[in-house]
């Protein structure tokens, strides 16, 4: 009788192992953490999507954030979004009633992370993100042609929702010309042409410490996204 026992929950633990292993070779996934994007004006989509051994095991949903969000489906389906994904392992997931725009953009960012992280990405933009809860998220966009990096840019919040009550937007602002530190400014407003120059990390200027730490690792991340690191 123990013996039988034994071989029966030997032979359950080789079909959880078999199936792991099923799943991770279908998904196929490279560990690490990527950033999927969709461009919207009611705030930019920007989903973290983290991997380890080949399966989706977190998603950080850096922009917009609909916490305190007064529409009610809207809010539903920033909350439970993540956890659907995680459960099925893919953006196969039911739709929420009211909120089918924004699921639509959470989808297109995730299967945009994931064909990074599975090597089947066909654009040419790539994204990484500084998170900074006090002055807003850094997010950097390079675009990528024949392993150069072509075009660069800092993507700034949307300034008719960085007041908004419902806190939707958590992207960093666009630094005006009356920014009160004009190193910042001029880092600023430099750092996507030099990235092109260097074909990567652009030298801090004195003064502008944290700006320079906080883009550098953003786009390190791009970089790595892109292959390029």
């Amino acid at each position: 009788m123990i013996k039988k026992s034994m071989i029966l929950l030997i032979s359950l633990l080789l079909v959880a192992v078999l199936s792991f292993n099923i799943l991770a070779a279908e998904a196929n996934y490279k560990d690490g953490y990527y950033l999927g994007f969709v461009a919207n004006d009611h705030g930019d989509v920007v989903i973290e999507v983290i991997i380890k051994h080949g399966q989706i095991v977190d998603l950080n949903m850096i922009n917009p954030f609909k916490l305190h969000y007064e529409y009610a489906e809207g809010k539903k389906a920033f909350l439970e979004y993540p956890y659907m994904v995680l459960e099925n392992q893919s953006t196969q997931v039911d739709g929420i009633t009211g909120a089918t725009h924004s699921m639509h953009d959470y989808n297109e960012a995730v299967d945009m992370a994931l064909a990074i992280a599975s090597g089947n990405y066909q654009g040419n933009k790539y994204y990484g993100l500084a998170e900074d809860f006090e002055h807003g998220h850094v997010i950097v966009e390079i675009t990528v042609e024949n392993k150069e990096i072509t075009d660069a840019r800092l993507v700034t919040a949307n300034p008719e929702l960085v007041d908004n009550e419902d806190g939707r937007e958590k992207l960093m602002p666009a630094k005006a010309a009356d920014y009160g530190s004009k190193p910042a400014l001029e880092y600023f407003n430099s750092f996507p042409e030099k990235v092109v120059e260097n074909q990567g990390k652009v030298d801090v200027l004195t003064g502008a410490t944290h700006s320079g730490e906080s883009y550098n690792e953003a786009l390190d991340m791009a970089l790595i996204q892109a292959g390029l690191k």
